[in-house]
């Protein structure tokens, strides 16, 4: 049987490519149901998802495609990763822009990979003396640049998925690839979102102002038994904030 998150699914997927352009209408409830052979219900619900992701809009007049497209939540990706259908959706690229070890005893003139923040440590429950793995990548859809991300990991974990250190993408998602290797994550990822200033790094590499507003997602994920697992920051510039679906 056809589910509405099915439907849901398919139509993102068209709107994602274009298939169906921005500000174009919806068929109607009943023309759906028809189409996908399913109730009226389904079909109902199926557009509230598409609505839940921020992909339409519905009026009086009826349902359209929304003008700005949502981009992707840490937990949305999360999600995809674990569910099979890798990090990156549809029309979407990473660029690597540095992935190895990170910390005061790494030899590199790169101030941002030689000094970790105080809190990274924290959050990972390790000493400042330790090296971690630091991986860093712009998220591309088409040519439009739509996210920054760092994320860090604790050596053990490097020890399982050595590719972290290399500088070419995941395609899976690194979250889905720590479960290939066994790592049984517990309940959902702690997401806090902030707004604050762009600094002088992530203006250059987003092709932003230093100091302009950016919002920032940061994530921690642990294992079952509660250690930390990864901490990342995605930092999306002001022009995409509007279309950010929490």
């Amino acid at each position: 049987m056809t589910s509405y998150r099915d439907i849901a699914d398919r139509m993102a997927q068209e709107i994602l490519q274009q298939e169906l352009a921005q500000g174009s209408r919806l068929p109607s409830v009943r023309d759906l149901a028809a189409r996908y052979e399913v109730s009226a219900k389904t079909a109902h619900a199926a557009i509230r998802e598409l609505q839940a992701r921020g992909l339409v809009r519905s009026y009086r007049g009826g349902t359209i495609v929304s003008p700005f497209q949502s981009i992707p939540t840490p937990d949305e990706r999360l999600e995809r990763a674990l569910a099979g259908a890798g990090a990156l959706r549809p029309m979407e690229r990473a660029q690597i822009t540095y992935a190895g070890w990170a910390g005061p005893a790494v030899d590199t003139e790169d101030w941002h990979v030689k000094h970790v923040h105080q809190d990274v440590y924290d959050v990972l429950k390790l000493p400042q003396d330790v090296m971690l793995a630091r991986r860093e990548y712009v998220i591309y859809q088409r040519k439009r640049l739509i996210s920054l991300t760092v994320s860090w990991h604790p050596p053990r974990i490097v020890e399982l998925v050595p590719a972290l250190l290399v500088a070419e993408p995941i395609m899976q998602g690194t979250v889905a690839a720590l479960a290939e290797a066994g790592i049984e994550f517990g309940h959902g990822a702690q997401t806090h979102l902030t707004a604050r200033r762009a600094s002088e790094r992530e203006a250059r590499l987003m092709g932003t102002a230093a100091d302009d507003p950016v919002l920032a997602a940061v994530s921690l994920r642990e294992d079952a038994e509660g250690q930390p697992v990864e901490y990342v920051e995605t930092v999306y510039r002001e022009k995409e904030i509007l279309s950010f679906s929490v």
